[in-house]
Order: C-alpha cells, then structure tokens, then sequence
C-alpha cells in the first residue's frame, strides 16, 4: 500500500509541476494556443479573437525572428 501512495504523489508532482526564474518553457507549452482577448498597442500583428501561441514567437521555428519575453503572473486576492 505504501508503494501505491508513494507512486501518487510522484504522478501528482509531474501534473502540478510549474516554471522557477531562469527556466526555458518547454516546445509542448509553446504550442497551446490562446484566444487573444485584448490588443496591444504596441503591435498589430494581432486582434481580438486570433489565436496566439509563444511558438510564433519561436525564432528557431518562424523563420529567425527571435524575441525576448518577460512574463509577470500576479494576482490579488
């Protein structure tokens, strides 16, 4: 029984696993594709209601326009 439970929470680890600073996000994260939901002043590249991806940012695979991004993910409560 102690090997089931240990087996658990091994398989939950990789569900719930998340990113640290510094960290690459993986090709299959890349490619999820998000409706987007507000357009940027910055660019039109895209409108309410295309699809995005970070993959399109992807220089190795949009034909060699790299990017740099920051993310910031906060809430409040």
């Amino acid at each position: 029984m102690k090997k089931y439970f240990i087996l658990l929470i091994i398989n939950f680890s990789f569900i719930f696993c998340v990113y640290n600073v510094g960290q690459t996000v993986s090709l299959s994260d890349q490619q999820l594709s998000r409706t987007v939901c507000y357009e940027s002043t910055f660019s039109d590249e895209y409108q309410v209601g295309d699809s995005f991806s970070l993959y399109d940012l992807n220089g190795d695979y949009n034909g060699g326009t790299y990017h740099v991004m920051f993310f910031d993910m906060s809430a409040t409560w």
